[in-house]
């Protein structure tokens, strides 16, 4: 296991990274990694063609390492030496950032860091505006930025020993704290993310995308024809979002819930499995979507990509865009502390700049994923693309995805509107709660009842 990243020790790291930026071998003069890149994480943003393209544009190897999520969790915390760039979701970081396998990231030798997303460093997608909002849980805001300075309050949600991951933006006033400016270090620089909710049989849920509540998850309307995500981190989110919104129950904040705040979202779902509410719990992508295409349920948790495949193919599926918002996620890139090497380093912080130089976001888009910097993308895709994905207009022709296969159908409008509208409405992301092992444990015995 590496060590802890205390204050003392982060000043210590930023020091050293910096040292090893300024080398005579680093930089932009530095000489080519002659080696290949290894890029770590569950696949979400390593699809085949993204790598070989980073390959030829950048002129070095890339590798990417498909693995499951407690592979990434246990490589970073016990193993940094494997990989050098970790592809993962930014409410890991609090996990994964007191062990010391990653290292703080200049935000200065990131080329475009004036075009990231203000959704990432402000918490809205526009600051200041009453009409977004920041949501609950592990937003990208709350965990992007890494501080030892004392200047800057911890994010209120961390895990124990992540005190120097800090939020710049005071929630309260839509400002920085005390003025300050923007930390310069950040743990991992954003990337994809997305705002996510439930699929609908449209044909028999006959309500257009914004009249569809979470609560429908827990429609006894629905008994015997829902279906939950098996992983708790999103299954149980999304039944809190749903327990909710039917006014089962409140949460003081569901991205920080308590002990009996669990155990009464526990006892409230293994009421409605033993009345066989629910039809079942996927874990795999195609699971999802046969338990849509089957008729076998009418509502579920779902991923907008196993929608837009569905409705492809014309099946009456809808996704919605829930009154109360959607749960969102993001992902980042970070480095590995175990780098020596300034051309390897160097290679890691390119991998990085590439990616948001349009391609890599071009593909992530036919995905239905938006990406942390959009503006060059705009060179990889057609008008058609753009307007349908991003301003939310009509698709002009069948839209492909990542593969060429056709995944919007001509005249198709996205469920939820434009980018701006669906951005700027999340009610929850997806969260390590500090009681994450006995919201595990609850949840099992949910599965099990």
């Amino acid at each position: 296991m590496t060590a802890r990243l205390t204050r003392g020790r982060f000043l210590r790291v930023t020091a050293a990274a910096a040292a090893l930026a300024s080398s005579p071998a680093a930089g932009s003069a530095t000489r080519k990694l002659s080696g290949t890149l290894r890029v770590i994480g569950i696949g979400v943003d390593q699809l085949d063609q993204i790598r070989k393209q980073a390959e030829k544009d950048l002129g070095f190897g890339v590798a990417f390492d498909v693995t499951g999520l407690g592979t990434v969790i246990e490589t970073v915390l016990s193993d940094p030496a494997r990989y050098d760039v970790l592809s993962g979701y930014h409410y890991l970081y609090s996990l994964l950032w007191p062990g010391g396998g990653l290292q703080p990231i200049d935000t200065r030798r990131i080329n475009r860091w004036a075009q990231v997303s203000n959704l990432f460093k402000y918490g809205k997608v526009r600051p200041g505006d009453p009409r977004c909002s920041y949501g609950q849980g592990d937003a990208a805001f709350r965990c992007l930025y890494v501080d030892g300075s004392g200047r800057y309050p911890s994010s209120p949600l961390l895990l124990p020993g992540a005190n120097t991951i800090v939020q710049w933006i005071d929630e309260r006033t839509d400002k920085p704290h005390r003025g300050l400016p923007e930390p310069r270090h950040v743990d991992g620089v954003p990337g994809v993310f997305n705002a996510d909710a439930i699929g609908y049989n449209a044909r028999v849920l006959a309500k257009r995308p914004e009249g569809v509540s979470w609560a429908e998850l827990v429609n006894a309307r629905w008994r015997g024809r829902v279906a939950l995500a098996g992983d708790h981190t999103i299954g149980f989110h999304d039944a809190a979002l749903a327990a909710e919104a039917a006014g089962l129950m409140r949460f003081r904040d569901k991205g920080d819930m308590t002990r009996p705040e669990i155990d009464r979202l526990a006892k409230v779902l293994i009421g409605l499995k033993r009345r066989r509410h629910f039809r079942g719990f996927w874990e795999d992508y195609q699971r999802a979507i046969d338990l849509m295409a089957s008729n076998e349920v009418v509502v579920e948790s779902m991923w907008s990509t196993m929608v837009s495949q569905l409705q492809a193919k014309g099946f009456p599926v809808r996704y919605a865009a829930p009154p109360e918002g959607y749960r969102g996620w993001s992902g980042g890139l970070a480095i590995s502390s175990a780098i020596k090497d300034p051309a390897r380093l160097q290679a890691a912080y390119d991998y990085i700049n590439w990616w948001h130089s349009g391609y890599a976001g071009a593909v992530v888009m036919r995905q239905g994923y938006y990406t942390a910097v959009q503006a060059p993308t705009r060179r990889f895709v057609d008008a058609a693309e753009w307007d349908f994905w991003i301003e939310g207009k009509p698709a002009a022709r069948d839209l492909p995805d990542p593969y060429g296969d056709v995944a919007v159908r001509r005249g198709h409008v996205r469920d939820g509107g434009s980018f701006a509208n669906r951005t700027c409405r999340y009610a929850l992301w997806n969260t390590l709660q500090r009681e994450h092992v006995y919201q595990g444990r609850r949840w099992q015995d949910f599965l099990s009842a």
